[in-house]
Formats: C-alpha cells, structure tokens, sequence
C-alpha cells in the first residue's frame, strides 16, 4: 500500500493511505449518529494501536475516482467511515488517513463530462438532507467536515444493522489489505444507494417528534455523545423505531436494542404470544 502518493502517479486498482481532509465528497448528507458509533470505534483502535490495521481491511477500503480539476480525489462509498475519523480524537502523531483504492482515472474529462459519467455509474448521490434533487454537483460539499447531518439516514442505517436489507455482502469485510499494493472490487451491487433509499422513504412515511431541521448541522459543527443535542436526536430516532416496525413489518427490529449513542447496544429475542 503507497505511502505519500504522488497523485499524478496513481492509476486504477492502486492502494494507497490518504488524508481524509484531501477527500472531496460526492454525497451530501451522512448520518451523524451512525458515523459516531464508527468514531467510537475509531477512536476504539487508535487507543490500542490498532488503528492502520483496521482501516485497510478490505470492508473499510475508500474507493475513489480520480477527476477534474487536476488530479481531484472524489470518495464513493464510506463517508460515514471518513466523517466518523475526521470527528476521531486520536492519539498524538496518530494521522486521520484512510486507505483508498482507485476505481478509476477520469480527470482527464471536462466537468460537464466527468459528473456525467460519475451519476451514470452511478458513484454519486445528489440528493440533499431534504431528498430534494438531483441537484447540480457543484453544490456539494468540500470537504468531509461539510457533509450534512440527516437523521433518516441513521433510522436507515439502523434497519440495515438489523437486518432488514443488505448493502453489499460481496466483500470480504475482515481481510486485511495491508500488505497488498493493488485491489480490484469483485463486484458491484445493484441495489445502488439502497441506504439513501430508504431513508427518502423513511422522510416520506415518518414524521419524527422533533423537527428534523434542528439536527441539519454539518460533519464539523453537529455535536458529539454526550452532548445534549446529540442525545436529543438519539432519543428522538429510538422513539421512532416503533412507527418504523409498523411501517415495514421488519421483527428483527424488535431484536435490537441502541444505547444512548445510538450504537447497537443487544439483541433481544423475539417474545412470542401463547396460542389461545
């Protein structure tokens, strides 16, 4: 894996650490609460010196497409991932990098061209906090620190963490790429931006008890557990759990449980009624 990569250098398939802060994301929003408990877990390793070692497993690897202008690094896939690292507190000298993988080398395209191309492969979400889009690429964020917060995407995530759809069980998520110079995805999955999906879906069907407006705040400014604004959007996503089993009859959700981070805390078993 390429240390300090010359950027002009790199090509399709080529693994390399990066720094989160030099990712341009092609996605709005991510789910504050959900990149905490991955910050947690962040923060989890670096304490034990286990940081590197987490981050190049192939189910972290940070796919990206190289792109205008100059030699641009757009991440695809785990904003949350880079949220929850850019918001890490880590130890000191420890770097916020990531490792990446090239998808592809588009960047000699124009802008026109190359976003084109990116909504047609469908490697970008241009849909904002509201599910209000597509909305032109050159709104979106800078930097990771400027993704918005949209609590449907955490009730999204959280279906997903119990079960109740997959987003990609192609990888082989725990091994480790460390040692390995280039990766190439096996497969792509077809669902496409499932999780976003259902959080529009969620947006349209559930109306929260706090307005979610309140909770709109970027990567950077959003605060983090224990504080009372963050406790706030915990407590009103678990209320809203119930309202989410009657909507999409999924029991697994009545085998989970989240703790006041908002973190999958237990699995309960599902009580079933006598007959009669």
């Amino acid at each position: 894996m390429i240390k300090h990569p010359d950027l002009a250098k790199l090509k399709e398939g080529d693994l390399f650490w990066i720094s989160v802060e030099k990712l341009h994301p092609t996605q709005f929003c991510v789910g504050i609460v959900s990149a905490e408990c991955k910050r947690l877990a962040i923060e989890e390793h670096a304490a034990k010196g286990e940081l590197q070692q987490f981050l190049c497993k192939e189910g972290s690897l940070v796919p990206v497409v190289i792109g205008p202008p100059g030699k641009t690094l757009y991440l695809t896939d785990h904003h949350h991932l880079c949220a929850a690292l850019w918001r890490a507190e880590l130890p000191k000298g420890e770097a916020k990098e990531v490792a990446a993988n090239v998808l592809h080398d588009w960047s000699d395209l124009d802008s026109q061209a190359f976003w084109d191309r990116m909504y047609e492969h469908h490697l970008a979400w241009l849909y904002d906090q509201n599910g209000t889009g597509p909305l032109n690429p050159s709104f979106l964020p800078r930097y990771i620190g400027d993704v918005l917060n949209d609590p449907y995407r955490t009730l999204s995530r959280w279906i997903r963490d119990a079960g109740c759809y997959v987003k990609d069980e192609l990888k082989d998520k725990d091994r480790s790429m460390c040692d390995e110079d280039t990766f190439v995805p096996s497969a792509k999955n077809a669902a496409f931006f499932i999780e976003f999906r259902w959080a529009n879906f969620f947006r349209q069907n559930i109306v929260l008890d706090e307005k979610p407006q309140i909770f709109h705040l970027t990567c950077e400014l959003m605060p983090r557990h224990p504080d009372n604004g963050f406790v706030k959007e915990v407590m009103t996503l678990r209320r809203a759990l119930t309202e989410v089993i009657r909507l999409i009859g999924c029991n697994q959700l009545r085998t989970v449980t989240y703790d006041g981070k908002g973190c999958l805390q237990s699995a309960k078993p599902i009580r079933r009624k006598k007959a009669g």
